[in-house]
């Protein structure tokens, strides 16, 4: 499989970004939640957001459990595009994502299922520190 950076969105009007040391996925996950609500709060974001709150907790539970973060910092980072999608990135250490695919089918796990189950668009990239896995959920349209 050829992994490549995501399409570029459309431009960012809001984001925030912050860090976590990851010491076990409950108190990451739970971190990360209380920060996105506010910054969803400040964002204005128009979409879902109990389940992009959601999807930032499966990402993070499993950049803390299988990316490589023990004692390290797991990278999260959340825009609204002009369109009112919403980026939801997280990074962690580990350069590859076995099966990523499968993953996201259901058969490795359910994380990743349960991101595509609320209409967010999963990609992933590696670079020099490792890899960012990207949810993109669409905002609700009046």
């Amino acid at each position: 499989m050829t992994v490549t950076a995501p399409p570029a969105p459309a431009p960012i009007v809001r984001e925030a970004r912050w860090t976590i040391r990851s010491t076990r996925p409950p108190q990451d996950a739970q971190s990360a939640r209380v920060q996105a609500w506010t910054c969803l709060a400040l964002f204005g974001w128009p979409g879902p957001v109990p389940s992009a709150i959601s999807i930032l907790d499966h990402l993070v539970r499993n950049a803390s459990e299988f990316g490589r973060c023990a004692g390290e910092q797991i990278e999260v980072r959340i825009a609204r595009t002009e369109t009112d999608d919403l980026l939801i990135d997280v990074i962690d250490r580990r350069t590859d994502f076995p099966s990523f695919e499968q993953a996201v089918a259901g058969h490795l796990g359910q994380g990743l299922w349960r991101i595509a189950q609320y209409g967010a668009t999963l990609s992933w990239h590696p670079h020099k520190d490792g890899k960012t896995v990207r949810a993109v959920l669409g905002g609700a349209r009046p």
